[in-house]
């Protein structure tokens, strides 16, 4: 099988994990808290007060919701005892779904796709806060056009006419990104785009795109690179897996970025960046976080490392009421 894994050189928000400080009372304070009863435990108790009582974690959809969820169980028990409330998760049927969760404040933190994270940054008030990498290197990767060996389809010219899938059309690798790169590389109009394949369908997920090829039910998709890898384990035995190849390859994406409401209390944010970021420490974690992509953890995420997102939709003209629906 052909793969290739994008690198980036320099990318805002990579060059050190946030340090999280938290302060500390001196020693005449903390004795004189032990005398008055523990008033410094109350003043503690006094700041979780308006913490959400289940904290629900929102899942990019992109795979089947048992398997995402079983993968990602271990973060959640580990969240459950840092934070020391309940942790659910909640999965959307498309990102659209995931945005509005989180804008009726059904969803307090999310995972989100690069692209689908600036819409909700605009439609829900949220605020990106960490990212989780393979390295420091890999703060972003690529999408990629595949088709079967035996398609002779080898190059974007080729698409000319044939059955085509996207992901999803708020998916940063799977619509946006190697949208326009067939724009830039073959000179074409976004509508033109369009008008190139046969039939066009939105599979709803990378898993659900990527075995559309599998199974010659499209002669071509626009997935992101690590689904690959992720559908080894389930999907490696099918007579196609090791037939598929890398057509073309699109520059550097932002990895998605973990998002919570910008509303929540202030200390409730700090105590979860802060179990983000400590998570690469956890023994326990290490298969997580290896299943996960994210064995470097999780580094700071801002807004702007997303400006890039928006430079694409406004090269696309595309704006996000038109992309939500």
């Amino acid at each position: 099988m052909k793969k290739k894994k994008g690198l980036i050189t320099g990318f805002a928000g990579v060059l050190g994990l946030s340090v999280m400080l938290t302060g500390c009372g001196d020693e005449d304070t903390t004795n004189t808290d032990n005398e008055n009863g523990g008033d410094g435990e109350a003043a503690a108790s006094d700041s979780r007060e308006d913490w959400p009582e289940t904290f629900v974690y929102g899942l990019v959809p992109g795979e089947d919701p048992s398997v995402l969820e079983s993968r990602w169980d271990p973060m959640r028990e580990y969240l459950e005892e840092r934070l020391g409330i309940e942790v659910e998760f909640f999965h959307g049927t498309d990102y659209t779904a995931m945005i509005e969760a989180m804008r009726a404040g059904h969803v307090h933190t999310a995972h989100f796709g690069p692209f689908a994270y600036v819409l909700a940054n605009e439609r829900a008030d949220i605020e990106a806060f960490a990212m989780g990498i393979n390295s420091l290197e890999d703060a972003a990767y690529n999408s990629i056009i595949i088709a079967l060996e035996e398609s002779e389809i080898d190059s974007l010219e080729d698409l000319e006419g044939k059955d085509f899938a996207w992901v999803d059309p708020t998916s940063a690798s799977g619509h946006l990104f190697p949208k326009a790169h067939m724009i830039n590389e073959l000179g074409i109009t976004n509508e033109e785009v369009d008008d190139m394949f046969g039939n066009v369908v939105f599979a709803g997920g990378h898993d659900s795109a990527f075995i559309s090829v599998l199974n010659g039910d499209v002669d071509a998709a626009g997935v992101a690179d690590f689904i690959i890898g992720n559908l080894e384990d389930t999907h490696g035995d099918h007579p196609n897996y090791d037939n598929i190849k890398i057509v073309s390859t699109t520059g550097d994406i932002p990895r998605g970025p973990d998002a919570y409401l910008a509303d929540l209390p202030e200390s409730f944010k700090e105590e979860l960046e802060q179990a983000f970021f400590d998570m690469v420490d956890q023994p326990e974690l290490q298969e997580f976080l290896s299943a996960a992509n994210f064995e470097a953890g999780w580094i700071e995420a801002t807004d702007s490392d997303f400006d890039i997102m928006r430079e694409t939709a406004e090269a696309l003209g595309m704006s996000p009421e038109e992309l939500m629906n």
